[in-house]
């Protein structure tokens, strides 16, 4: 072999030699290179399913790709989040959380999956609860809602989410406070189970505004106080629960969390397009519009809270 042939002969080993290298780059540069799920593990109607549709409309110029709402409702919201657990890490599967799946249930129930499956990528919303009642219920604010159900134990029956669900825990929260008893009837999600206080089949529920305040401008739900220490500024006329007579706070939290084992480059990938979706204009213009609490957390501040809120429950 001549030296000049000799030579080209190294030079295209070596270039063989790095085609992995190159290759690899290139696939993680290119992520997404298809759509994203992200499932909500909530039927439809609830504050999880309606900001969802808002994310997967309006996340597709921050990610480069196109992002599809998955419903995996069932089982308090475990069915979704065990699917999500399942699925494999390479980022094309995202999960919209809430305090029951992401906290209290992990810490407090034998679940098919654990808080630690997942990272943290965004908190979204923060918001207070607003207790309502049907329009046709014998009470109207905190203090006749703690008198009735006193004087007709068992009877007031409210509509909740599942045990240890948000509505659940809020419920949890004004019975201990007010000293009383009332029937929670479970109906695994938001959407439901505002619908059974609308038709009459419950006589209260405890929901965030995003659910329940077009329902209370219309005059299907009466509100009867929410659960911050001050009044929440889109409803003034609203008390706050210790205003009313009994004392409960109490907010919940939406956010975005993905497989643990996410290859860190597109985990970074995420957090980044997140961070920019929740800065986008069309996008806080939906979410004002379903009355959503926008009160995004970068992921390390969001970890530190679910941390902490974890640690408050052993």
């Amino acid at each position: 072999m001549t030296p000049v042939a000799k030579r080209a002969a190294i030079i295209a080993a070596t270039a063989l030699l790095c085609l992995p290298a190159i290759s690899t780059s290139i696939a993680a540069e290119a992520y997404p290179d298809q759509p994203v799920r992200l499932v909500i593990p909530y039927p439809p109607g609830g504050a999880l399913s309606i900001t969802g549709a808002i994310i997967t409309a309006s996340a597709e110029p921050h990610l480069g790709q196109p992002m599809v709402s998955l419903i995996r409702a069932g089982g308090g919201g475990a069915v979704g989040a065990t699917f999500v657990a399942n699925s494999k890490p390479d980022g094309y599967t995202l999960l919209l959380g809430d305090p029951s799946i992401n906290v209290i249930r992990p810490v407090l129930e034998k679940l098919p999956y654990n808080a630690s499956d997942f990272v943290p990528i965004a908190r979204i919303t923060h918001s207070p609860f607003v207790f309502v009642a049907n329009k046709d219920a014998p009470f109207s604010t905190a203090s006749e809602m703690a008198a009735y159900a006193k004087a007709n134990p068992g009877k007031l029956a409210y509509s909740s989410d599942n045990v240890n669900g948000w509505t659940y825990t809020a419920f949890e929260l004004f019975k201990k406070a007010a000293g009383v008893t009332m029937r929670g009837v479970e109906f695994g999600g938001g959407g439901p189970a505002v619908t059974n206080v609308l038709g009459g089949n419950t006589m209260a529920y405890a929901g965030v505004p995003s659910v329940v305040k077009d329902h209370i401008a219309s005059g299907g739900l009466k509100a009867i106080c929410v659960s911050d220490k001050e009044r929440y500024k889109p409803l003034p006329d609203v008390p706050t629960c210790a205003e009313g007579g009994v004392d409960v706070q109490w907010g919940a939290w939406i956010g975005v969390f993905g497989h643990k084992d996410i290859p860190a480059d597109r985990l970074d990938k995420l957090k980044h397009a997140f961070a920019g979706l929740t800065k986008d204009e069309g996008f806080r213009t939906l979410m004002g519009r379903i009355n959503a609490d926008l009160a995004y957390m970068n992921a390390s501040d969001f970890d530190a809270s679910l941390q902490a809120d974890a640690k408050s429950l052993r």
